[in-house]
């Protein structure tokens, strides 16, 4: 792959909300999690664990609670695999978000560059407070006490094609100071 098929799965990738029922090959979730397990952490730490959810049930479960703080809940039940990225704070307290946030992102790229599509759950809530919807979803899939969830990221085939336009870089580059447009030569 050159560099140019990488910025151009970069640029496909879409958070897809609904899936088609169709079945997708555990070898390519193997492949979604190859890259999750690559992704960078601080000196290679690597805090994160993934939760691998088919169970119709279990889906269901996930979506009725999170139903409380996103409109994007069917694709937890309409996907075929539900990944559960979680982290464990103790052995990286400073970074153990970035670290579970580039472990999805790999993770989502992947399974663009492999024809799925995928959307990111942000969980990362507070596990202290009982009634939250990661505290609730770390006790239904067993995660063990100190572990946080980073992100549920619904994996299938995609039911429509996503489409959306980014911001112009020049209206996000500044050189040297915030504000300044001029690139020294």
């Amino acid at each position: 792959m050159d560099n140019a098929d990488i910025l151009s799965t970069i640029r496909e990738r879409r958070s897809v909300h609904r899936f088609l029922s169709e079945p997708v090959a555990w070898s390519a979730i193997e492949t979604v999690l190859e890259a999750g397990r690559w992704a960078p952490s601080r000196f290679n730490t690597q805090p994160w664990q993934f939760i691998v959810i088919q169970d119709p049930e279990t889906r269901g479960k996930i979506s009725q609670i999170i139903q409380r703080f996103t409109i994007a809940w069917e694709g937890v039940v309409q996907a075929p695999y539900l990944i559960c990225t979680l982290v464990d704070p103790a052995m990286d307290d400073r970074h153990f978000v970035e670290a579970g946030a580039v472990a999805t992102q790999n993770m989502a790229l992947m399974a663009t560059s492999l024809g799925l599509s995928t959307y990111w759950i942000g969980l990362l809530n507070g596990y202290d407070k009982p009634e939250s919807a990661e505290a609730e979803i770390a006790r239904l899939l067993a995660v063990p006490k100190g572990y946080r969830i980073i992100s549920l990221l619904p994996v299938g085939k995609p039911a429509y094609k996503a489409t959306g336009e980014r911001k112009k870089l020049e209206h996000l580059v500044h050189f040297e100071t915030h504000g300044n447009k001029v690139r020294a030569s």
